[in-house]
């Protein structure tokens, strides 16, 4: 009989779901979805700033109306910017909570150390972080409107206390004259738990507030009430204080049973049959809490870190992605010790330049890169293992990707041909006799010259695998062109 050629395309990265005849892919590693198959997921690139003296608990980056750009990096023994061509420190202290948040308002950047609100000017250069006098002790940070707002209350974990309207360093006494006629206040939540994380600025919504059971929509009314709190979700909350990440209209999160979306009106669930099951299977529980999101700009996508159970204390091994405009997912393996939002660190000036004495001094991997030519990109960036600052431009990870499976007669498999732009990937066949049999799966097999893997196998189902090695340069993965002939008999 003559050879007949199938496409098996690379479909949606949905582990939970039922494999036969779907269009489902069991494995898409290392990868960014695409709208057509999967993109290649860079590596990271330590930066020659040198390391941080401990582990990066948190990080952000902001960029004042002259276009600086001033990044701040937190540890358990202090504060940190990047000055020059290392790290100079802005406020020592030690607490008896680990928690340590940034948020910015204005040209200054608040920070939470443990429950202590702190505040740094930046004009050019970052001041030293001091005391908010009169700001409540809380574990959550974060900005409604025209207001800095602390949740997570020392006196009061079911409670949020905003500022003065326009005026975060202003905290009068609730209740008081001075409060009202700044507009500050208090808002107790009686049901729902601890505040776990506020959000500003999803969508039309001027702000929601995360407990572990519920959620609420924050709208700015004015005097004498100032905000309106209408619940979103009664039952389900936050289970990962840090894993909000807003995404255009809508905010994506991790509740206690899997990935949520939430316009600030309603809620749907995102993981469930899909990848709730594998996450919950892959995260540590013991350390569900320091899940980190963040937003990637360039590549339209939400990234989240986490730890295995195998991942050393204080690193994660694992980053989940989710491309929220084609709604699909991939992941992704690789060590980090805390995500942020950062910005491109080109336009420096040839003397500026100088001060690195030779062009293999420089903090980038190399002068080619359109990053660098840009300078006011906003990029995600790192910290690793060895606390050095990093970003996501290095060589594309070794990537992997299934196709999802076909079958229902025998077949003899002839070879396979990865639709990928890259002659270094390779493809093996996973298959199975019967739907109840376990997956079965062969040996990896380099292109010919007519771009075939040849393999000879028999098999009733059947799908592929492509593996493109790390290092390579490719744009994009589309699926596999499937070589076989029909059998006879059953």
């Amino acid at each position: 009989m003559a050879v007949k050629r199938t496409r098996l395309d690379f479909g949606a990265w949905e582990p939970d779901t039922a494999l036969l005849n779907g269009q489902q892919v069991p494995e898409a590693r290392n990868v960014i979805p695409a709208k057509r198959g999967y993109r290649p997921l860079l590596g990271s690139v330590t930066l020659a700033y040198g390391a941080l003296p401990s582990q990066a608990k948190a990080a952000c980056s902001q960029r004042d109306l002259y276009g600086t750009n001033t990044t701040f990096a937190a540890t358990l023994e202090g504060i940190y910017t990047l000055e020059g061509k290392g790290w100079t420190q802005k406020y020592t202290g030690t607490t008896a909570s680990n928690v340590r948040a940034f948020t910015e308002y204005g040209n200054a950047v608040y920070a939470l150390f443990g429950s202590t609100l702190l505040k740094s000017s930046v004009a050019g250069v970052a001041q030293n972080f001091e005391a908010v006098e009169g700001a409540p002790a809380g574990e959550v940070i974060g900005v409604i409107r025209d207001f800095l707002v602390m949740g997570r209350l020392v006196d009061g974990k079911n409670a949020i206390r905003w500022s003065g309207l326009d005026r975060p360093d202003e905290w009068p006494e609730p209740g008081s004259n001075d409060a009202q006629y700044v507009q500050s206040d208090i808002q107790v939540f009686p049901v729902g738990g601890q505040v776990q994380a506020v959000v500003g600025g999803v969508g039309g919504v001027d702000g929601l507030v995360f407990l572990e059971r519920g959620i609420h929509r924050a709208t700015y009314v004015g005097t004498p009430y100032i905000f309106q709190f209408d619940p979103v979700d009664r039952e389900h909350g936050l289970a990962a204080p840090y894993s909000p990440v807003v995404c255009g209209n809508a905010c994506v999160y991790l509740a206690e049973d899997g990935w949520r979306m939430t316009d600030g009106a309603s809620v749907k669930s995102i993981g469930v049959e899909r990848i709730d099951e594998w996450f919950f299977d892959q995260v540590s529980i013991e350390r569900l809490s320091e899940v980190r999101g963040v937003h990637d700009n360039r590549n339209r996508v939400a990234m989240w870190s986490f730890a295995t159970p195998d991942a050393p204390a204080g690193v994660h091994d694992r980053l989940l992605i989710y491309n929220y405009i084609l709604d699909r997912w991939a992941y992704g393996v690789t060590d980090t010790e805390t995500l942020f939002q950062d910005y491109t660190r080109g336009g420096m000036s040839l003397e500026e330049l100088d001060e690195y004495g030779a062009l293999d001094n420089l903090p980038f991997p190399n002068l080619d890169l359109a990053l660098f030519k840009n300078g006011d990109m906003s990029v995600i960036s790192a910290f690793d293992t060895s606390h050095g600052l990093a970003n996501f431009t290095g060589s594309a990870l070794e990537a992997v990707i299934d196709t999802a499976e076909q079958g229902g007669e025998r077949m003899m498999v002839h070879g396979l041909r990865p639709l990928v732009d890259s002659g270094a990937a390779e493809a093996l066949p996973v298959y199975r006799h019967r739907e109840m049999d376990a997956r079965r799966f062969g040996s990896y097999m380099k292109q010919q010259r007519d771009g075939v893997c040849y393999q000879h196998l028999s098999t009733v189902y059947l799908a592929a695998r492509v593996m493109v090695p790390a290092g390579e340069s490719w744009s994009h993965a589309v699926g596999v062109e499937v070589l076989t002939e029909t059998e006879g008999g059953m």
